[in-house]
């Protein structure tokens, strides 16, 4: 029986979507996680905007407008998450030498 629905594979330097016969490549996740979360960003100003324009859908406005905001917070904290995964990749490497005090 086939499984239904996107494949992921997360790999060490990419994240592999197959969709069908379709299949995407995307470079780390946490870019991917972060491209997602600046598209949010975009549109839910852009609708709370629109939605301010009409008196009775003022209060979705409002809420489109606080969901961006909180998804603004979530930028660095992603940023974050991407660098602490940076340096435990790093740690990894043969290359790494720790100080001892």
């Amino acid at each position: 029986m086939k499984k239904k629905g996107p494949m992921i594979k997360n790999g060490e330097e990419y994240l592999d979507v197959k969709l069908g016969r379709m299949r995407i490549y995307f470079d780390k996740r946490y870019r991917v996680i972060s491209t997602i979360n600046d598209l949010l960003i975009g549109i839910l100003f852009v609708l709370g905007s629109i939605l301010n324009f009409f008196q009775e859908a003022e209060v979705f406005g409002l809420i489109s407008y606080l969901a961006g905001s909180t998804f603004l917070v979530a930028r660095p904290i992603l940023r974050l998450m991407h660098s602490a995964t940076l340096r435990k990749e790093i740690q990894d490497k043969d290359t790494y030498t720790k100080d001892n005090d």
